[in-house]
């Protein structure tokens, strides 16, 4: 083995264990650090009377009429339901960028007032 063959296999070496501690020790703080529960969002009509609960596997926080939480495994539209039905009506839901419309967050409404009627 010469010279230059060792040089470039240590050089490789050193790159692997410092590509290796940044995904082991800095990838991991830098996804604790980015902000949570921001996916979704949806302002309520009144304040609920409960700040958090568990929503299709998310936990749903609320602070006054303001409710977030992190993007779940099922679709939008059945969110805002579930929203609706477990803090009261939504005035205004938005999953990541998209904003949905007033038609939107009727449908959303509409099945918390088919459940209190069937009550």
């Amino acid at each position: 083995m010469t010279l230059s063959q060792i040089s470039t296999r240590a050089a490789a070496l050193a790159a692997a264990i410092l590509t290796s501690a940044t995904l082991i020790f800095i990838a991991p703080q830098a996804y604790a650090a980015a902000p949570s529960g921001s996916y979704y969002q949806a302002e309520l009509a009144q304040a609920p009377a409960v700040q958090k609960q568990l929503v299709r596997g998310v936990f749903v926080k609320c602070e006054g009429t303001m409710c977030r939480a992190p993007i779940a495994s099922s679709a939008a539209k059945n969110m805002c339901i579930s929203v609706a039905r477990e803090f009261g009506a939504v005035a205004s839901f938005k999953a990541g960028e998209r904003a949905f419309d007033a038609a939107e967050i009727e449908k959303c409404n509409g099945k918390v007032k088919t459940q209190v009627a069937k009550k």
